[in-house]
């Protein structure tokens, strides 16, 4: 587990440096242990970054927990929204249905 809370905090800073701002990872991430944005850190990457949006979530904390496992790009939840920022993992998401990617089928 020590390995992936260093690959976190890699592309985290590698985020924060190509934003241009003067932030840093605890103003646009959840918390350090995840590439989690909040709701500032999901504005400020739409307008860097292209962004994809999957509606009609149903989220759980077993759904959460997935997520933070299998995400090696920053992401946004909400109750029924994931903001995903890499072309492949929406694709897989709209594909599979939301629900089956996250639970790996």
């Amino acid at each position: 587990m020590a390995k992936r809370s260093i690959e976190i905090t890699k592309i985290q800073n590698e985020v924060v440096s190509l934003m241009q701002h003067d932030i840093s990872s605890s103003d646009i991430f959840k918390n350090p242990k995840t590439l989690r944005l909040n709701k500032r850190g999901v504005s400020l990457l739409r307008k860097h970054f292209d962004s994809w949006t999957v509606d009609g979530m149903n989220l759980n904390g077993n759904n959460l927990i997935s997520l933070m496992r299998k995400m090696d790009y920053p992401y946004y939840v909400d109750k029924k929204v994931l903001t995903l920022f890499t072309e492949r993992d929406a694709f897989m998401a709209k594909l599979a249905g939301a629900q089956g990617w996250i639970d790996g089928k």
